[in-house]
């Protein structure tokens, strides 16, 4: 099973996080999939870049977001 979920990079007090599709029984810092998005939640506002075609992709193929995802797949936007 496939699983979309956050990936954490970045210094300490400086948390920076990237949007990664991964098999579900891997653990988070191992090999993925493909790279979907990137999250930056401490500037006011957070930003994010998701590709919501590619996650809609991988729904489709069977791969579920993890709750936080979700709540980004939410409030996705458009990729530069």
């Amino acid at each position: 099973m496939l699983k979309i979920r956050l990936r954490r990079t970045g210094a300490r007090n400086r948390a920076h996080y990237r949007i990664v599709v991964s098999g579900s029984r891997r653990r988070p810092g191992s090999q993925i999939l493909e790279e979907i998005g990137h999250y930056d939640p401490v500037p006011n506002p957070p930003r994010l870049r998701l590709d919501g075609d590619r996650a809609r992709f991988w729904i489709a193929r069977g791969a579920s977001p993890s709750p936080t995802v979700r709540d980004l797949l939410g409030r996705e936007a458009p990729v530069s």
